[in-house]
């Protein structure tokens, strides 16, 4: 009989203990899934993942009673399923402990036992396959350590497991009857370049699918392990699929969005306004939670936190009916679509359009790529690129399924998707470099006005220039037309968060007289406190 999977033993389990959080041991990690899991994640801070249809969380075994514990203090209860025994076939498992039933433990206990003598561990033969084809690959390239794919880790077994434990310190472990060390792959970047400074040379393996008999794999990259310096050391995680978004109501768009490792936050109904206070904290990818907000706000549109889903968004933006600055209007650009993708031919990269892209009611396009948790700049057109905004850390997005106003034709319109894209690509190392924070002169300042910007990297910049830079500002901001108002403070505000950074400027006198403007100009005060907060922040980290 086929062994059922864990996640149907962990559905068999829920229906036993429904008000229990079902932790099944899988190897060295003790897993759970669905609601249980985005729990977990909620209470322990800890991330979830994708595998195939369900959301997991999970911890290693040696973490156990660490957080068995800390959901115990807070009031839920506990179903712990261990592995018993291994025949190399079929891996036995028994619940060894329930939250308040001593009497379970004590019978699971003389029942491994049992098991243990009877049925006594052997090694796996799919195991013992992948060791043999890390062996022959490790002779073939002449390298000295084989770390081959298993699911979410890399592992390394026998030599290979000595070697690196001895060398870089990872704790080894016996595994289905081998010695074993292993880290996440999404840890791989620390770890290839511990080896490497190890003088150690090592080739990968990866899984390519799933076969008849389990997991493909295929050789992956070879390390010459020669020199730490001149190994590169591949930084762009794989392209991740994701589940299309289900249109059906916003809260199953919502939920899809948070199936898909997306973090959410409510939106004001057909506006791009956070619902909620302190956003940032609470933005979940909980079924639950974003259950009860859509339950009481089924109307509200959907927000993406970037900075906690590892996103960066590229927003291309319409002209909206200006004209367009010069040089780009001399080279036919008429959009921040047309300059974006002039910048990726120039790169060579042509590549980036095919990632999961949402087309806004304006027009424009939002284009979504993983992050390498790496800053970048961010905020409206970034490095004087006409339209070109950029949305990572501190930042949200208006997510696929909402609805807001068209300017164009006063109809309520939805972000869709861009065709029938899934994979989300991950961001190219060439566009970080461009973004990357160097302290330059602000590309939002007309030419006039560039020896203006550069005196502030200089203790030159005195006070009487910046009050006087900050009133020219404040009357730009009251003067500015409707349908760009948010935008210009955003960037005005960047700009006095550079002179606020200086020490010539208080930052709340500040802040009060850009609120005030604002305010005059015609946008509310939730919406200017936000962009007056953000452009401030930005520009101050410009300058550190």
């Amino acid at each position: 009989m086929k062994q059922k999977s864990l996640m149907e033993q962990w559905i068999d389990l829920k229906a036993d203990f429904p008000r229990h959080i079902v932790l099944i041991q899988c190897g060295v990690f003790y897993e759970t899934y669905q609601e249980d899991a985005e729990f977990l994640a909620e209470i322990s801070k800890i991330q979830t993942y994708l595998r195939g249809p369900s959301n997991v969380a999970g911890f290693p075994v040696n973490s156990l009673d660490k957080y068995r514990r800390n959901i115990e203090d807070l009031g839920y209860q506990v179903v712990v399923v261990t592995e018993m025994a291994w025949d190399g076939n079929i891996k036995i498992r028994g619940i060894e402990y329930v939250t308040g039933r001593k009497q379970i433990s004590q019978n699971v206990q003389k029942q491994k036992r049992e098991i243990s003598a009877e049925e006594p561990k052997k090694k796996a033969k799919k195991t013992s396959q992948t060791v043999q084809t890390a062996k022959d690959l490790k002779e073939e390239h002449k390298v000295e350590v084989a770390l081959t794919q298993i699911g979410n880790m890399f592992n390394a077994f026998e030599d290979d497991a000595k070697t690196l434990s001895e060398k870089i310190g990872l704790k080894s472990f016996e595994k289905y009857g081998y010695l074993t060390v292993g880290f996440p792959i999404n840890a791989k970047e620390t770890y290839f370049r511990k080896i490497l400074d190890a003088r150690i040379s090592f080739l990968t393996i990866v899984e390519t699918g799933k076969g008849q008999h389990g997991s493909t794999r295929e050789l992956g990259e070879v390390f010459s392990g020669n020199t730490s310096t001149d190994q590169t050391v591949p930084t762009n995680p794989p392209i991740r699929l994701i589940s299309r978004v289900d249109h059906n109501s916003l809260k199953t768009a919502a939920l899809t969005h948070a199936k898909n490792g997306f973090y959410i936050i409510p939106l004001v109904e057909n506006t791009k306004r956070p619902l909620i206070s302190d956003w940032q904290n609470r933005a979940t990818t909980n079924t639950l939670q974003i259950d009860s907000w859509w339950s009481e706000h089924p109307n509200a549109n959907i927000g993406i936190a970037c900075e906690v889903s590892n996103l960066i968004i590229i927003d291309l933006d319409t002209s909206k009916g200006a004209s367009v600055p010069s040089p780009w209007v001399e080279q036919g650009i008429q959009s921040g679509e047309d300059l974006f993708r002039k910048i990726c031919s120039e790169a060579g990269d042509n590549q980036l359009f095919q990632t999961y892209t949402v087309d806004t009611p304006s027009g424009g396009k939002h284009l979504y790529f993983y992050d390498e948790n790496s800053p970048i700049k961010q905020g409206v057109e970034v490095n004087g690129w006409w339209r070109v905004d950029t949305r990572s850390r501190g930042g949200y997005i208006v997510a696929e399924g909402s609805r807001i106003l068209n300017d164009k034709n006063g109809l309520l319109e939805d972000y869709k998707a861009a065709g029938s894209m899934t994979s989300v690509l991950s961001f190219p190392n060439w566009l970080r470099e461009l973004l990357a924070h160097k302290k330059t002169l602000n590309p939002g300042i007309p030419v006039q006005n560039q020896k203006m910007v550069a005196s502030i990297d200089t203790p030159k910049f005195s006070a009487q220039f910046a009050e006087q830079v900050l009133s020219e500002r404040c009357e730009l901001i009251r003067s500015t037309s409707e349908g760009s108002r948010n935008q210009s403070l955003i960037r005005h505000a960047t700009y006095i968060g550079k002179i606020i950074s200086t020490g010539v400027l208080d930052e709340n006198i500040a802040t009060r007289r850009l609120l005030e403007a604002a305010i005059a100009s015609g946008l509310t005060n939730f919406e200017s406190q936000n962009a007056i907060k953000a452009g401030i922040k930005y520009g101050k980290n410009l300058i550190q």
